[in-house]
Protein backbone atom coordinates (compact mmCIF):
# COMPACT_ATOMS: atom_id res chain seq x y z
CA UNK A 1 0.00 0.00 0.00
CA UNK A 2 1.54 3.28 -1.12
CA UNK A 3 -0.50 6.00 0.59
CA UNK A 4 0.35 9.68 0.72
CA UNK A 5 0.48 11.53 4.03
CA UNK A 6 0.57 15.17 5.09
CA UNK A 7 2.06 16.23 8.42
CA UNK A 8 0.35 18.77 10.66
CA UNK A 9 2.64 20.58 13.10
CA UNK A 10 0.96 21.63 16.33
CA UNK A 11 4.26 23.21 17.33
CA UNK A 12 4.39 25.48 14.26
CA UNK A 13 0.63 25.66 13.47
CA UNK A 14 1.15 24.61 9.86
CA UNK A 15 1.65 21.77 7.41
CA UNK A 16 5.15 20.46 6.75
CA UNK A 17 6.36 21.45 3.30
CA UNK A 18 8.05 18.95 1.01
CA UNK A 19 11.65 17.91 1.57
CA UNK A 20 11.20 18.62 5.29
CA UNK A 21 11.76 22.30 4.57
CA UNK A 22 9.52 24.76 6.37
CA UNK A 23 5.80 25.00 7.06
CA UNK A 24 2.80 25.97 4.94
CA UNK A 25 -0.27 27.69 6.33
CA UNK A 26 -2.60 26.09 3.78
CA UNK A 27 -3.28 22.63 2.42
CA UNK A 28 -2.06 23.51 -1.07
CA UNK A 29 1.46 24.07 0.26
CA UNK A 30 1.61 20.86 2.27
CA UNK A 31 4.31 18.36 1.36
CA UNK A 32 3.47 14.78 0.46
CA UNK A 33 5.18 11.99 2.39
CA UNK A 34 5.08 8.21 2.46
CA UNK A 35 3.51 6.60 5.54
CA UNK A 36 6.94 5.44 6.72
CA UNK A 37 8.50 8.90 6.34
CA UNK A 38 5.56 10.67 8.03
CA UNK A 39 5.62 8.20 10.91
CA UNK A 40 9.38 8.64 11.34
CA UNK A 41 9.11 12.45 11.34
CA UNK A 42 6.29 12.44 13.87
CA UNK A 43 7.98 9.86 16.09
CA UNK A 44 11.22 11.88 16.09
CA UNK A 45 9.27 14.96 17.21
CA UNK A 46 7.70 13.30 20.25
CA UNK A 47 10.39 14.67 22.58
CA UNK A 48 9.45 18.25 21.68
CA UNK A 49 5.85 17.51 22.64
CA UNK A 50 6.60 17.97 26.34
CA UNK A 51 7.36 21.70 26.04
CA UNK A 52 4.23 22.50 23.99
CA UNK A 53 1.84 20.30 26.00
CA UNK A 54 0.54 18.26 23.04
CA UNK A 55 1.77 15.92 20.34
CA UNK A 56 4.05 18.12 18.23
CA UNK A 57 3.58 16.55 14.76
CA UNK A 58 0.66 14.45 13.49
CA UNK A 59 0.53 12.33 10.31
CA UNK A 60 -2.67 12.81 8.26
CA UNK A 61 -3.62 10.60 5.31
CA UNK A 62 -4.24 12.65 2.18
CA UNK A 63 -7.14 10.30 1.35
CA UNK A 64 -8.82 11.36 4.61
CA UNK A 65 -8.40 15.05 3.77
CA UNK A 66 -9.94 14.40 0.35
CA UNK A 67 -12.83 12.48 1.95
CA UNK A 68 -13.77 15.09 4.53
CA UNK A 69 -13.47 18.01 2.08
CA UNK A 70 -15.36 16.29 -0.76
CA UNK A 71 -18.33 18.38 -1.89
CA UNK A 72 -17.53 20.97 0.80
CA UNK A 73 -16.50 24.57 0.45
CA UNK A 74 -12.93 24.83 1.74
CA UNK A 75 -12.28 28.45 2.74
CA UNK A 76 -9.46 30.13 0.84
CA UNK A 77 -7.72 30.92 4.12
CA UNK A 78 -7.43 27.18 4.79
CA UNK A 79 -6.60 26.17 1.26
CA UNK A 80 -4.16 29.02 0.34
CA UNK A 81 -3.91 28.35 -3.36
CA UNK A 82 -5.41 25.60 -5.45
CA UNK A 83 -5.16 22.29 -3.65
CA UNK A 84 -3.56 19.72 -5.94
CA UNK A 85 -6.32 17.14 -5.43
CA UNK A 86 -9.26 19.34 -6.50
CA UNK A 87 -10.75 19.58 -9.96
CA UNK A 88 -11.82 23.24 -9.66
Amino acid sequence: MNETYLIWSNEHAGWWKGNRHGYASGLAGAGHFSRDEATEICRDALMSSAHIGMIAEIPVRLADVVAFTKDQHVPAAVQVGKAPWTND
